[in-house]
């Protein structure tokens, strides 16, 4: 995959994070739109990074289960 198609999925990935806790802050705490967005900001961004790092963990023991350095 190229730098552009992982950058494009790790913004799909956010956004669509970011929306969905848009949705729960706002409807389901009954906060407003400003303060939903702010903590929407945070809560979607938390698990991006995480399932980056989940994500480098799994190819990094792929490649020493296979004997690839890298």
């Amino acid at each position: 995959m190229t730098r552009w198609g992982f950058a494009g999925r790790v913004v799909i990935a956010y956004a669509v994070g970011f929306v969905m806790f848009l949705g729960l802050r706002h409807w389901q705490a009954g906060q407003p739109w400003p303060q939903a967005a702010e903590d929407a900001a945070v809560f979607a961004f938390a698990p991006m990074v995480g399932g980056l790092v989940f994500r480098r963990a799994l190819r990094a023991g792929r490649s020493r289960e296979s004997g690839h350095d890298g």
